[in-house]
């Protein structure tokens, strides 16, 4: 039996916002969010004071960056316990009239947000692939886009699951995620793995422009461990990998990448 997503959040909270947490995995979260920025900035509104949606944020991992460039922030997230450790971290950073709301919302059920009401809307991090309805949680995000507005999302990708199941010897899943994308994740949490091709039809089904459909961190699986991401460390090997993901729209970096990163734009 998997475990209770909301549960699982609310237990890893503390982690996540701890220095534990940051250190642990320092390097790597300095790659992804340096990969994902690359295609957030060229998507930012251009007018201040325009709204940002993150869905699945976590403790607030854009907030840092965004609100002092002059946006309004809405911050939701499924665990109770992240909300609380994100309104922690805006009042710390003083960026409390940033920031017009925290709540505790299923991507698939965004429903306090009114329509058409966000200029960008981001679900980093992978809460998609959570989603007890893939189709929902898309409808959801399209729905409170504006129009013209960006969706930036990211997903794990199955070939990459499916080579990391290879690798490990669990030959009895590898079919079930390469056919269906559904996978039992070590954490205890079942997910839905992408390919690229499901991945773009899924947004333009919900009546998004697809812009383009990229590969995050090639070479580690979606959730990398200590000792893979330990070769960051290596200030060459840093260099390398950095200079790897600058090439991320290449088909052979995104068949390597344990994420998938869609750039969508909702229809006028």
């Amino acid at each position: 039996m998997s475990e209770d997503p909301r549960a699982h959040w609310n237990h890893q909270a503390q982690f996540y916002a701890s220095d534990e947490g940051h250190q642990r995995y320092r390097k790597f979260l300095e790659l992804y969010e340096t990969s994902c920025w690359r295609y957030i900035e060229p998507s930012l509104p251009t007018v201040e004071g325009s709204k940002i949606l993150e869905v699945g944020c976590g403790t607030g991992r854009w907030i840092y960056r965004l609100a002092p460039m002059g946006y309004q922030i809405t911050l939701s997230d499924l665990s109770p316990e992240m909300i609380q450790l994100a309104r922690e971290r805006v009042a710390d950073l003083d960026l409390e009239d940033r920031v017009d709301g925290f709540h505790v919302l299923d991507i698939c059920d965004l429903h306090p947000l009114v329509d058409s009401s966000f200029d960008l809307v981001l679900a980093l991090g992978g809460p998609l692939g959570l989603a007890d309805d893939v189709l929902a949680g898309v409808a959801e995000l399209h729905r409170v886009t504006k129009p013209g507005g960006y969706i930036i999302c990211d997903v794990a990708n199955r070939y990459r699951t499916g080579l990391e199941l290879m690798r490990s010897g669990k030959p009895e899943q590898i079919m079930e995620v390469l056919t269906s994308g559904e996978y039992a994740r070590p954490d205890g949490l079942r997910d839905h793995r992408f390919d690229p091709q499901e991945l773009h039809m899924v947004f333009q089904e919900a009546g998004c422009e697809v812009k383009r459909i990229v590969g995050i961190c090639p070479f580690f699986d979606f959730l990398p461990d200590t000792d893979s991401v330990e070769v960051l460390e290596n200030e060459l090997m840093f260099e390398v990998m950095q200079d790897l993901s600058k090439r991320s729209e290449e088909p052979a970096v995104v068949g390597l990448s344990g994420r998938l990163l869609i750039v969508a734009q909702r229809r006028e």
